[in-house]
């Protein structure tokens, strides 16, 4: 697709991505978009130029993953208070659970990595046993593990243009995809061998414990957490997992969890009932909170209702 109007450049892009805002920075920047999409399955790449210096400012990705490249030139992108600087040694890689906004240069094509919120979760459950994933903000293109991942890309590009009877069969297509995840995922580690604190680490531990406790029944997203504490989320669920092996999330479900046990111990079953316990404490699906309730004591909540 080429276009040189603004609506119709934000109307399919928030078609292929999501709802957004788009705008350009300067009244004398003309838009003058290109875009090449490509998509099979759980992933996706993409060229897009939009020849023009502009702002976007999207409403959430939610369910999926972007790694934003530019090819040349400069971009920037603005989560909270951090912003990231993006080239063509750095991609910048958007959160899926918080706000942020853009600003790309005229003279940035970008080429963008599109890989669904399930399929990352998959292969990080295959290839660290766990599939909590903190991508982070950034990616360092220019080390071992960025150009690992950029060839991954190439090799799973030339497998999706190539003509129907060249392509590979369905099953090495999938694995090409799930190469490519594994080496996004691989890219946005920390270096080997980086130290570790074990002192600061248990001191971030238990300040992320009162937090958690003072905050329990607030909505909470674990950047929100990270933040609050002074720390990234990759720091914050480092720290986590060394020492008690859980994440951030699972944390904190735990402390509602024993918040609830607490209250419905000290109700009385004739003036309160476990669906105003379970809403109190942050459960807002009743059936999930009774399972999670049973996995950790041994009991319905109901049953604990009437003791």
């Amino acid at each position: 697709m080429a276009t040189t109007d603004v609506d119709e450049a934000h109307a399919k892009i928030a078609e292929l991505f999501c709802s957004h805002e788009l705008a350009p920075r300067t009244r004398a920047s003309l838009m003058d978009m290109k875009l090449r999409s490509l998509h099979r399955g759980d992933v996706g790449i993409e060229f897009l130029d939009y020849g023009a210096d502009v702002r976007i400012e999207p409403e959430g990705l939610q369910d999926f993953h972007l790694v934003q490249i530019p090819l040349a030139g400069h971009a920037s992108m603005q989560v909270g208070a951090r912003t990231v600087e993006s080239n063509p040694r750095m991609a910048t890689v958007p959160p899926i659970d918080r706000p942020f906004s853009m600003s790309w240069d005229g003279g940035s094509p970008h080429l963008i990595v599109y890989v669904r919120r399930s399929a990352v979760e998959r292969v990080a459950g295959q290839l660290y046993g766990n599939d909590a994933v903190d991508l982070g903000y950034g990616m360092d293109l220019s080390g071992a593990a960025g150009r690992a991942f950029l060839r991954a890309v190439v090799e799973l590009h030339d497998d999706m243009i190539s003509r129907p009877q060249f392509a590979a069969p369905a099953f090495v297509q999938g694995l090409l995809a799930d190469s490519m995840v594994s080496r996004l995922l691989m890219a946005m580690q920390p270096p080997a061998g980086e130290a570790r604190n074990a002192e600061a680490e248990g001191r971030l531990v238990r300040e992320c414990r009162e937090l958690l406790e003072r905050h329990a029944f607030e909505e909470l997203t674990v950047p929100d957490i990270a933040e609050c504490l002074g720390v990234s989320v990759r720091t914050l669920q480092t720290a986590l997992r060394a020492e008690t092996g859980a994440t951030p999330s699972e944390l904190l479900r735990s402390i509602r969890l024993d918040r609830a046990r607490e209250m419905l111990l000290e109700a009385n079953p004739r003036e309160q009932s476990v669906t105003a316990v379970a809403e109190q404490c942050g459960f807002t699906h009743q059936g999930r909170f009774s399972a999670l309730y049973v996995k950790a004591f041994g009991e319905l909540p109901s049953e604990s209702l009437r003791r």
